[in-house]
This record gives C-alpha cells, sequence and structure tokens, in this order.
C-alpha cells in the first residue's frame, strides 16, 4: 500500500518534540512516565516498562494480650484465660499486700469471692462433721457418683467424654494454682509472725496465740471457725475506718497504764508478770505450762537490755557448741547415711561401675 503524507504532520512532529523536552526537562517528567507505564501496562503493551518490585511488608502479628494468657508452665498455655497469681516463674507476688488488700475490702469483687468461699467450706465442713457417715463411706459414694454420671454421659457423647479429661482441664490448673498461692501465703505469714527474732512482737504473738487457744476450749470447732472466719472481713475494716477514735483511745489508756508501770523498779514489774503466771504454772496443765514458760522467757527477753542479753548469748554459747557437736551432729550423719544407704527419698543414683 501507498503511504499519504497526511498535511501538517511535520508541525505535528515539531510540536511533539518540544513537548517532549518540555516534559523531560520539568520536575514532572518522573509522574508522567509513570502514568506512561501504568497506561501501557493496562492496555496491553507488550513490553512495559520495567519497575522494580518492592517486597511487600510482612503481614503484623496479632495483638495478645498478656491478661488473657494463662501460664501454669505448660506449653502451650491456654489461651483467653485471665493470668494467675505467681504463673510465670520469674513473677513475684508480696502475699502480705494480696492478703491485706483482700481483708481490707480494696478490691471488693476478689474479697466478696474469698468471703463467700469461705462461708461455702465452713457449710461444708459443718456437714461433714455432723453428718454420720464416715469419711472413707462419703468418699466413695462421692467417686461412685461421678462414676455414674461419666457412665451415663458417656452413652449419650462418647466422643465429648473421651474429652473430658482432669489431667489437662483449667479446673485442675486452677486448683494447683490457688494452693500454692495458698502454701505461699501461709509461708509468708509464718515468716513474718513466728520468726521468733524480734522479742516484742514475739511476746504479743505468743499471747494471742495462747488467749485464742484459751477461746477454742469454750468453743467447738465450728463456731470457732465460722467467728474467725466473719472477724477477718469485718475487724480489720471496722478498725480501717474508726481508726482516729479507736487508736485515740487505746493510746490514752496504754500511756496511762505504761506511765504507772514505768514508775516501779525493773525488778518490781519482772516481779507482777512472773508472779501470776508462777503461781497459775501449778494451776494449768502440761501444755498450758510450756507456754507459760515461754511466756516467761519470751517477757524476760524483751525485758533485758542488748548487753545483757548478748552476756547472756556468750554463756550458752559452749552449751549450744557442746550439744551441736554431740548431739546434731551424729544424727543429721547418721540420717544422711540411712537415706543414703536405704534409698530413702528419690534422689538419682550413680550407676556401679563393674
Amino acid at each position: 500500500m501507498t503511504e499519504y503524507d497526511l498535511p501538517g504532520k511535520d508541525a505535528t512532529e515539531k510540536l511533539l518534540d518540544n513537548a517532549r523536552k518540555l516534559i523531560s526537562d520539568s520536575p514532572l517528567s518522573s509522574a508522567f512516565k509513570q502514568a506512561s507505564t501504568e497506561m501501557k501496562t493496562a492496555f496491553g503493551s507488550p513490553q512495559p516498562d520495567s519497575t522494580p518490585d518492592v517486597p511487600e511488608a510482612p503481614a503484623a502479628s496479632p495483638e495478645v494480650n498478656p491478661a488473657k494468657q494463662l501460664d501454669f508452665n505448660v506449653n502451650p498455655p491456654t489461651p483467653a484465660t485471665p493470668a494467675m497469681m505467681a504463673s510465670t516463674t520469674g513473677d513475684m507476688l508480696d502475699y502480705n499486700a494480696f492478703i491485706t488488700e483482700t481483708l481490707l475490702w480494696t478490691n471488693k469483687v476478689r474479697s466478696a469471692f474469698y468471703f463467700v468461699c469461705g462461708l461455702l467450706a465452713w457449710l461444708v465442713v459443718r456437714a461433714l462433721l455432723d453428718s454420720s457417715v464416715t469419711f472413707i463411706t462419703g468418699f466413695c459414694y462421692t467417686l461412685l457418683i461421678y462414676l455414674s454420671f461419666n457412665f451415663i454421659r458417656g452413652a449419650f457423647a462418647p466422643r465429648y467424654q473421651e474429652r473430658c479429661n482432669w489431667t489437662d482441664s483449667s479446673i485442675t490448673h486452677v486448683v494447683s494454682a490457688a494452693l500454692s498461692g495458698a502454701a505461699s501465703a501461709a509461708a509468708a505469714l509464718l515468716d513474718r509472725h513466728l520468726k521468733g527474732l524480734d522479742p516484742l512482737h514475739t511476746l504479743e504473738v505468743g499471747l494471742g496465740l495462747w488467749l485464742l487457744s484459751a477461746a477454742g476450749r469454750a468453743l467447738d470447732a465450728i463456731t470457732l471457725l465460722l467467728l474467725l472466719h466473719l472477724g477477718a472481713f469485718t475487724v480489720p475494716l471496722a478498725y480501717q475506718v474508726y481508726k482516729k477514735p479507736i487508736d485515740a483511745v487505746v493510746a490514752d489508756v496504754y500511756n496511762k497504764a505504761h506511765t504507772q508501770f514505768e514508775k516501779f523498779d525493773r525488778r518490781i514489774r519482772a516481779v507482777m508478770v512472773v508472779g501470776p503466771l508462777s503461781v497459775m504454772f501449778f494451776l494449768l496443765s502440761n501444755m498450758d505450762r510450756f507456754v507459760a514458760g515461754f511466756v516467761i522467757l519470751a517477757y524476760g527477753r524483751a525485758l533485758a537490755k542488748p548487753d545483757e542479753y548478748a552476756m547472756f548469748q556468750k554463756r550458752i554459747e559452749p552449751v549450744s557448741k557442746t550439744i551441736k557437736k554431740a548431739v546434731l551432729t551424729p544424727m543429721t550423719n547418721a540420717a544422711a547415711n540411712a537415706m543414703t544407704k536405704y534409698d530413702l527419698t528419690p534422689t538419682p543414683r550413680k550407676q556401679k561401675t563393674n
């Protein structure tokens, strides 16, 4: 076919050349190139301009709320479950603060939970003690009821029954964590109040426990447990609310009694406390005699001056060394040898080589 020259072709080409130069020299050159590349690709250009492939950013991992993870040192942790006390190895919980907040109703939900659980536990204990069924019989009946329930459920839903295991259940983990927390809290209370290093605090705790033991004789165990539970959740809160007037009255009475007591000589003060206890020593039972003797020793320790107590420790040091050398060390060695010889503890042993 014959090519026909269109009119004004040269003028059009010159106009396009000038436009290309203008565009290439302007800052919009890159934008026009990008637009032309997209148009070529869209309309099926056989050789589109190559553009470097930008790697896609990796998808962000979903945010995990640590409060919804339950870590009982089991892999993997149970999802969507509230975190428990000291669930990880590195967690440290102040059990004294936890108990104080619970008894003072700082966290009302937690305090109400433990208050209701304590009442339910008291009702269960009362029912068990008042029942004519023995412990072993009741335990066997409970297991039989549970076995019959599983038998009936297994008949209707066998696959569901196969998945119902107590070993990896959340209830087992919660109970384990609760028992562990209760044991740690009890250990913290023992270390705080029964350490025996502070003489005045030792005397106060000893007298308090002695009075509590005397009150336990007048009340049965069930009533005493109920009173202790109710008092633990009411007395600290009442004291916090009415702290100022209570402290004012107690301080007034204590200061007056302390002023009169300090007027006497130290020996007379010791006789005023030790004398009645010594007279009561012959009227008390054997256990109360031991407690009375301990109270006398604790009072003497609180009354003694630091230099006097240091001198007393220096005098009894040879006796303690003799007892340790003659009694404690041989007993410890004998116990260790017996455990090693008869495998009394589950410690691994090295294999004997022939």
